[in-house]
């Protein structure tokens, strides 16, 4: 009972929302106590000046200063603002009050006009997470999201959609609805850009006027001949720039057709046919039949004329983790043209086993190898090395699997890395596959023998855990090896951690004797973007922007060269694991670099210490390129591929998942959409199937 209890100080409270909130919002609909009516396309907001005034600056100087809004009751803001739908200028208006604020990709023009106008810089902010954290800003969009981000204060926005726009116009962008929906000051804006349409073609950008101005031919009829002759000077101011900015347009000028005979009937149909050499032997391939005619007598002419000029190409492979998603695309440096490799990745995937993703590859005499390693967050057991190969000609796959010669100590591991620039390494050399890794806590190299489908190990001297390491190959005999190692189980927990540097001889299968000294390259520095290479029988260390290190062998030291290779541009700073990758390629007299920094921002450039600045290719018409490397091959099969002429959406719609956010009414359902979101997630999947190796015909 009350009275056998007795408190002398009580503090009772009831919740902002109950006592503030809600008491406002219903003055607000009856219009009670409001002492201001906003007016907008002739609907009528009420509202309190000091709560707008509190939140607002636009409000407040007009409430506060010598202005003529000052004294009055009712404010028309219609001229000022312009909105596509009114009703959501309501939203932004219960937020003041509220301090909630829900936004879809049908509102947020709308609400960046008002935070703009009304000078909201928290509702800003929301924006630019919304389109940028969330995923928002994609290719339907950023068009008409970048010349609104500028136009209203966000910058970050603008330079993300400007990154997009510049990677995918030539491809898709150029394609697409919504560029004819843009304004005539908008497309002249973007058109004049020369890093826009650096990768697009003289008639294509005719084809594009001449569409945008029959979408609305009566109001934009008067445009036409101002828009060709703009496009003509464009592209006459930047045809001296091409060489650098990109070719596309050089070519295209000077009517240059990347493939002269593209008229003649080989071209045309396999152009048009999605071709698959596997099931096809060499001879099959060029002999000519009745019912299926491949090469005819002078087609067959001009083939064995290309067989003595081959390509260099650069091979690229898309995956995701566990190998639920894999595709090969073709780049053809001397052509500049994307094509896609004639077998399919659900015919590749057959041949590669359970958990297992594509981790290095490497071309070597008409023939790809791809380093298969367990996906993230397994530890790679290289008790079984698995390597898939492709013959590039006949596009035949087939798996070796080497095995080590002692069963007795099945204690083979490595580490993978999620840094693109740096993954498992793995060289071709005197005819075997040398891959690094680790044996009983030690540095390895291992040999792996194509002929008996075995591998021998090598201890790497002084060597500890190694968790990321660069080889290059010299003669076809000499490897040399930079690598980080450690001591502890982890890099967050690790005893002693430096970086080594050694040479392994391929032939007489020995390290050398004498010490290489590693470059002043800390271990947490290695994992950016170097590029280890041999340029005349020198070992070259490259990193875009910085000097290059070469080593002296006759004083064993390295030695810091006063030339330095080009920046491809301002995505090479960026964090590597920040999104998708940056890859590193040698080149013959450079190195070529890959860039993904973010989603649809892909991009392709050359750099070398011969160019003042990068040179533009053009960048891969797909996302996330997991490895890359460059091969010969003849031109005939170059000619024969299928091109890319298009942005291919196969890899994000196969990983897209559509994210539900709770409106975080109640921690109910914050809770159900967390927990619907860790049922979908596949992508870590822990099951007792990773090590189920086979020796000598049992399992273990």
């Amino acid at each position: 009972m009350s009275h056998y209890v007795k408190a002398s100080k009580k503090t009772f409270s009831k919740s902002a929302q109950d006592c503030l909130v809600r008491p406002l919002m219903k003055q607000r609909e009856t219009g009670e106590l409001c002492d201001i009516v906003l007016k907008l396309n002739g609907r009528r907001y009420h509202a309190h000046r000091a709560i707008l005034a509190l939140w607002s600056p636009y409000f407040l100087s007009m409430f506060t200063c010598n202005m003529r809004e000052k004294n009055i009751k009712e404010i028309d803001l219609s001229a000022s603002l312009v909105l596509e739908q009114t009703s959501v200028f309501s939203i932004v208006l219960d937020y003041l009050y509220t301090g909630t604020l829900p936004l879809t990709a049908e509102i947020i023009s709308d609400v960046v006009k008002i935070s703009d106008f009304l000078l909201l810089d928290d509702v800003r902010d929301f924006c630019q997470q919304f389109l940028l954290g969330l995923g928002n800003l994609d290719l339907s969009n950023c068009l008409r999201i970048r010349f609104l981000a500028e136009d209203h204060n966000l910058p970050e926005v603008a330079a993300a959609a400007i990154s997009i726009i510049e990677s995918r116009f030539h491809d898709y962008l150029i394609h697409h609805d919504s560029i004819l929906e843009l304004p005539w000051e908008w497309l002249v804006k973007l058109l004049e850009d020369p890093c826009v349409v650096q990768h697009t073609g003289y008639n294509e950008l005719h084809r594009l006027a001449a569409r945008w101005v029959n979408h609305e031919r009566v109001n934009r009829l008067p445009y036409q001949q101002e828009l060709a002759a703009l496009i003509n000077s464009w592209i006459s101011d930047y045809a001296n720039e091409a060489s650098y900015l990109g070719r596309e347009l050089r070519s295209s000028l000077e009517g240059k057709e990347a493939f002269a005979p593209r008229s003649n009937e080989l071209t045309d149909n396999a152009c048009n046919a999605n071709l698959d050499y596997g099931s096809y032997s060499y001879s099959e391939l060029t002999r000519s039949s009745e019912d299926n005619k491949v090469f005819d007598k002078k087609e067959t002419s001009q083939i064995n004329q290309d067989s003595s000029h081959p390509s260099q190409i650069l091979f690229t492979v898309v995956c995701n983790q566990g190998l639920k998603f894999l595709k090969l695309f073709l780049y053809s440096l001397e052509d500049q043209l994307w094509f896609h490799f004639p077998v399919s990745g659900e015919r590749l995937l057959q041949y590669v086993p359970m958990r297992q993703t594509v981790c290095n590859t490497v071309a070597h005499e008409g023939k790809l190898y791809m380093y298969l390693c367990s996906s993230f967050p397994y530890p790679t057991d290289m008790l079984k090395i698995n390597i898939l190969t492709i013959d590039l000609l006949t596009g035949q796959p087939s798996l070796f699997s080497f095995r080590n010669i002692d069963y007795s100590k099945p204690t083979y591991r490595t580490t993978l890395t999620n840094f693109r620039t740096a993954p498992p390494a793995m060289v071709m050399c005197s005819g075997q596959l040398f891959v690094v890794g680790n044996k009983e806590g030690r540095g390895h190299l291992f040999a792996c023998n194509l002929a008996n489908n075995q591998y021998a190990c090598y201890q790497i001297p002084g060597s500890r855990f190694i968790s990321l390491a660069r080889c290059v190959v010299r003669n076809d005999k000499q490897i040399f090896i930079w690598f980080r190692h450690r001591t502890g189980p982890s890099e967050e927990f690790c005893i002693k951690k430096s970086v080594g540097f050694v040479l392994f001889d391929a032939k007489m299968k020995i390290f050398s004797s004498w010490e290489l000294t590693a470059p002043e390259i800390s271990y947490d520095d290695f994992a950016k973007c170097f590029v280890l290479c041999v340029r005349d029988d020198t070992v070259h260390i490259y990193q875009p922007g910085e000097p290059t290190l070469v080593l002296d062998e006759v004083r064993v030291k390295w030695v810091t060269s006063l030339r330095r290779i080009p920046t491809p541009g301002g995505e090479h700073a960026s964090e590597v694991q920040a999104y998708g990758y940056q890859i590193a390629i040698p080149a013959l007299e450079g190195i070529l670099m890959l860039n993904n920094s973010q989603p649809y921002t892909t991009s392709l450039h050359e750099i070398s210490e011969k160019f003042p600045c990068a040179m533009a290719h053009i960048p891969p018409p797909i996302d996330n390129i997991s490895v890359a490397t460059l091969a010969e091959v003849p031109r005939f099969l170059i000619r024969s591929l299928q091109r890319c002429s298009s942005y291919d959406e196969a890899y994000a719609s196969a990983l897209h998942v559509a994210m539900q956010y709770s409106d975080g009414d109640s921690d109910e359902s914050v809770a159900s959409g967390f927990e619907e979101g860790d049922s979908d997630n596949d992508e870590y999947e822990y099951d007792e199937d990773i090590y189920d190796y086979e020796i000598g015909g049992h399992e273990i």
